[in-house]
């Protein structure tokens, strides 16, 4: 049906918006209608344009050509900025948040829209008063607004950043990937903060690749793939097997049943895997034993607390437990970027505890950090330059005392191809930054395992990735485990750990709570561990 571009009734209207960057086709004539006040989820593949027409609607990016109106009036030329969108009355929470670690909550919210009185005298009372009073009505009150946002846990920081666009007056709200980072637990709480803003006239455009959220949380739904549109579904008329196959074309025939049946198929994951295998041997000698280890970050807090596991050949361990409980610094002390304050660390009977990072690469131990573009990539270099990364020293990648750029660029080609990075024209000499996340990810997946490791710690190895580059992920963890490897998978996703998971440990505040053979890793029981339910009033960790 066709609609006045000046309905008023809708929020956001697009037409034939077109972006070009290097080598890439990003948005094709794309289309997008967004009724006011409802949840509308805009979801493809990594690489299908979703983030980029995000960022047109925000002004971080300008369309070559098209037009954009909100609520029936049309702003293509005065839409430049941020601060455009922001006069608009659109905020956005990126996947990747832009809070200023140094300043505290109340400084980050007010930032650009001080307050002032007489003589510019900055009126802080008057900004924290508002701030509590929009917490108070999103039921995320209490609110410390003086602690620094380096502080805040990812949830709580995602909170934040959506204060922060309310505080502006937001009117429509733009999410790319809002729980990508989060636990089973805080997506729920999160939800229910969206709902609330729906109800209360907010319009809400949020990009993810769950399957489970847009059935539960949509009213309409915008499918891209490959820059174009593939189509627009009211929810309540779609099923997930319908807005797949819109998503990903004829390759959209995969199996549909999740690979654990305990586990609902409500997240993108279900959908991602090839049949449940069970590895060829698990080995009854530990591969890796963490004893007794405890790390303190600068201030002599405790982050992990005297954590013992273990992991032979041929398994994985899941790590379970909610964003903050010391999954991260746990698996950041094996793999040597965290110092221990008490604890042991062996390899196949040998310790390694006082090992540096690059020594114990070169006694098998790879890693997949959580955050790729912070950690897992130099965005600035090229494809072939970050597939270098860690191997500079090795002739065999172009490294050594000099680089040789003609062999560093054909081994890169050749993991391209090997690992099906889709890439531009251009071949591995384009920049990192120009690729899709997933991409980018299959640059640091296939990187780790091109180290021929003994142990792998994958730290949210599928975060923000599409169906196919989750199962690109997935295979590849199953065939490595297949090979003999040990696998220490954290993830924030349990859906994720109990489809791929031989044995589940739980983190919670700091402390390894439980270990759980898979038979009896229920969601249930893991997720009692989770949030310290199980833990009886005499085991509550200080």
């Amino acid at each position: 049906m066709n609609v006045p571009a000046n309905d008023p009734n809708l929020a956001i209207r697009m037409e034939n918006i077109t972006r070009h960057f290097p080598g890439v086709i990003a948005n094709q004539n794309v289309h997008l209608q967004v009724t006011q006040g409802t949840f509308h989820a805009l979801i493809g593949e990594n690489g299908a344009g979703k983030s980029t027409l995000l960022n047109i609607l925000y002004g971080r990016l300008r369309p070559d050509k098209g037009r954009i109106f909100l609520k029936g009036n049309e702003v293509t030329d005065s839409l430049k900025t941020p601060a455009d969108a922001i006069r608009h009355r659109v905020g956005m929470v990126s996947q990747h948040y832009a809070l200023i670690p140094a300043l505290t909550v109340l400084e980050n919210v007010m930032l650009g829209m001080e307050p002032t009185g007489a003589l510019g005298i900055l009126q802080r009372g008057k900004a924290s008063e508002r701030i509590q009073v929009l917490a108070t009505q999103l039921q995320i009150a209490p609110l410390d607004l003086h602690i620094r946002a380096e502080k805040l846990s990812v949830a709580a920081q995602q909170k934040v950043e959506i204060l922060k666009a309310l505080y502006r007056n937001a009117e429509i709200l733009l999410l790319d990937e809002p729980t990508a980072t989060l636990a089973p637990q805080e997506a729920e709480t999160l939800f229910g903060l969206l709902q609330t803003l729906v109800k209360r006239g907010t319009t809400i455009l949020f990009v993810t690749h769950k399957l489970g959220e847009v059935m539960a949380y949509s009213q309409a739904v915008t499918v891209l793939r490959a820059g174009k549109n593939a189509g627009d579904f009211a929810t309540a008329q779609t099923d997930a097997h319908e807005l797949l196959h819109s998503m990903i074309g004829s390759r959209g025939n995969l199996p549909l049943q999740p690979l654990n049946p305990n586990v609902e198929p409500e997240s993108i994951h279900a959908f991602a895997g090839e049949s449940w295998a069970t590895p060829v041997s698990i080995s009854k000698s530990p591969l890796l034993q963490v004893e007794g280890v405890t790390v303190r970050n600068a201030r002599q807090s405790l982050l992990v607390r005297d954590a013992c596991l273990d992991v032979a050949r041929g398994e994985i361990l899941g790590i379970a437990g909610v964003d903050g409980s010391g999954q991260k610094e746990l698996a950041e002390a094996i793999v040597g970027l965290q110092k221990l304050s008490a604890g042991r660390l062996f390899l196949e009977g040998v310790d390694f505890t006082q090992t540096s990072v690059a020594q114990r690469k070169a006694q098998g131990i790879s890693y997949i950090p959580e955050d790729r573009h912070h950690a897992g990539l130099i965005l600035d270099f090229s494809v072939a330059e970050n597939y270098l990364l860690g191997q500079h020293h090795e002739a065999s990648w172009g490294g050594g005392a000099f680089i040789h750029p003609t062999l560093m660029e054909a081994r890169a080609t050749a993991m391209v191809r090997q690992y099906d990075v889709r890439i531009s024209d251009l071949g591995p000499s384009i920049p990192a930054r120009n690729l899709s996340g997933g991409n980018q990810q299959k640059i640091v997946v296939s990187r780790a395992m091109e180290s021929h490791p003994r142990l792998l710690v994958a730290c949210q190895p599928t975060r923000g990735l599409d169906v196919e580059a989750a199962r690109f992920v997935y295979k590849t963890l199953r065939d490595a485990r297949q090979q003999g490897l040990g696998i220490l998978l954290f993830s924030l996703d349990l859906d994720e750990i109990l489809e791929l998971a031989d044995r589940v440990a739980v983190m919670y505040n700091g402390q390894v709570v439980a270990v759980l053979p898979r038979s009896e890793a229920t969601p249930e029981r893991v997720g009692a561990w989770m949030t310290g339910a199980a833990l009886a009033p005499t085991e509550e960790i200080p």
